[in-house]
């Protein structure tokens, strides 16, 4: 009971610390359309992208089911206690090298730093001195991929990747397999990085025990429970060697995700730093046997792949990201730098600790005060600025006034108008489906809608209409203003603008 209490405790807090975006934001967009559509959310189940390959099934059942309750705020619960999980991952890995917890006023100082270098306060100060690009530098891998981050989504299961080598140093490698291969059912972009934790695990097994048996259960574990999802994945979204599917690669990777796909896009001075700390976290705890294999497998797993990747050019490669394994790889060297630097102070200072246990008890929770206090200002922040968003008026009138003969086109860039909505949408630039033939629809539809918009041209305006069935527009009337004789004004604000197309006799 007192265990589940602190951690219940600590959870909250560093979920506030932390921060969440409001519902629905960025890639929930995307990951939740699926689910809100086979939960009978306003119009989704006619929307196109919605009726497309879903990439993640198991995560859209998530959905499906919270939502028949229609509980938003079992979202943030979700996420809060992913998050909970992560941070008691990471003290449970890092106790198992350095002695953290040497006293109370060291646990709570190293609790403290733990929090602080996850915090959105951290994140603010880094943004606004070194650049957006540098806010989650301590915690978040390469490729702008991260396990947390703004949003509930699947790549946030990507904690169960952590709390598999942490349940793998407790001698529980049954429960290691089982949790690496949970993540990759989740979000199976995971794959990868389970199959690299479970061969790291297979070969220290084979090689403490000088068995065979126990390896291959692992092995056949891993394969046993991974196995629906690597069917679906290729049965769904195989056949790469067609002309189709290279030029669908070609788009996701040089115009949808090049930020996450491309080497010359994210190797950078951040880049380089993320290196750095898990290399010195590596030689950090090269005396600990069990979880200096697991990096440094992890590690050179990744950074071969990634050298494969960039010698032969492979789009294939590339959209696996073998750099994904930096996800967990990164925020777990930050945690063990923190953990020999806390271990190492309490060792050299022992004495002089012991009689300052109060001021270091005091330092620990003014800092973790401090990044709870910024994190509710975050929130206060967020929640504010998304009710009061420009697009919120226009997005209401559609919410309160839809049909379900209705079909709206609107600016690539609206990307929160579906689930805000309940109505379905021509297409938006953030969310993409990832079948090969659907790539080069939504591509083809991105063209059709940017032509319309960037040149007010009302003949591709027209050629929408016939095709799709579109039957409004929405216009940001700080981009443009067309003057299409076929577009009638259903709803205005100072920002939008709301148009039916009326059919001509």
């Amino acid at each position: 009971m007192r265990k589940g209490a602190v951690f219940l405790i600590l959870t909250l807090v560093f979920a506030v610390a932390y921060t969440q975006s409001p519902l629905f934001t960025s890639n929930q967009n995307q990951y939740f359309l699926h689910g809100f559509a086979r939960a009978g959310l306003g119009y989704l189940n006619q929307d196109w992208l919605a009726n497309t390959l879903d990439p993640t099934p198991v995560f859209s059942l998530i959905v499906t089911l919270t939502q028949a309750y229609n509980l938003s705020i079992t979202y943030y619960i979700y996420y809060a206690l992913l998050m909970g999980l992560y941070l008691f991952s990471l003290l449970g890995i890092v106790s198992s090298t350095f002695d953290v917890r040497s006293s109370r006023g060291i646990t709570i100082l190293y609790l403290s730093l733990l929090i602080l270098v996850h915090s959105a306060a951290l994140r603010f100060a880094f943004s606004r001195t070194l650049g957006d690009n540098w806010a989650y530098i301590l915690e978040d891998g390469v490729a702008d991929q991260r396990l947390l981050g703004s949003v509930f989504q699947p790549s946030t299961f990507g904690v169960l990747l952590v709390f598999s080598i942490y349940l793998f140093l407790r001698q529980r490698p049954y429960l290691a397999v089982l949790s690496a291969a949970i993540a990759a059912i989740v979000h199976p972009t995971y794959l990868l990085s389970a199959g690299v934790l479970t061969l790291a695990y297979i070969l220290l097994t084979y090689h403490e025990e000088r068995q065979l048996i126990k390896p291959i259960l692992l092995g056949g574990l891993a394969l046993l429970v991974v196995s629906p999802v690597l069917i679906y994945v290729f049965s769904s979204f195989g056949v790469l060697a067609s002309d189709a599917a290279r030029r669908a690669q070609d788009i996701l990777v040089n115009i949808r995700i090049p930020h996450h796909a491309r080497i010359d896009w994210w190797f950078d001075a951040t880049a380089v730093i993320k290196i750095i700390l898990v290399l010195v976290a590596i030689t950090l705890v090269r005396s600990s046997r069990r979880l200096f294999i697991v990096l440094l497998t992890l590690f050179l797993a990744a950074t071969s792949l990634t050298i494969v990747q960039w010698l032969f050019d492979s789009s294939t490669l590339a959209l696996i990201f073998p750099w994904r394994l930096s996800t967990f790889l990164v925020p777990i060297s930050t945690a063990l730098i923190l953990g020999f630097l806390t271990a190492t102070l309490a060792s050299r200072y022992s004495e002089q600790i012991a009689g300052h246990q109060n001021v270091l008890t005091a330092v620990g929770l003014i800092i973790i005060s401090l990044t709870v206090i910024v994190g509710l200002v975050r929130l206060k922040l967020d929640f504010a600025r998304k009710a009061y968003s420009p697009e919120r008026p226009v997005m209401d009138f559609v919410l309160a006034n839809k049909d379900s003969s209705e079909l709206y086109l609107t600016p690539v860039k609206m990307q929160d108008f579906r689930l805000q909505t309940g109505a379905p949408a021509f297409v938006d630039f953030k969310s993409i489906p990832y079948h090969h033939f659907d790539v080069l629809e939504w591509r083809r539809r991105v063209q059709l809608a940017d032509a319309f918009y960037k040149g007010e041209d009302c003949a591709a305006l027209e050629r929408i209409a016939k095709e799709s069935g579109v039957t409004h527009v929405v216009i940001d009337l700080e981009r443009s203003n067309p003057t299409c004789p076929q577009l009638a004004i259903v709803y205005q604000d100072d920002h939008f603008r709301l148009y039916e197309i009326m059919q001509s006799d």
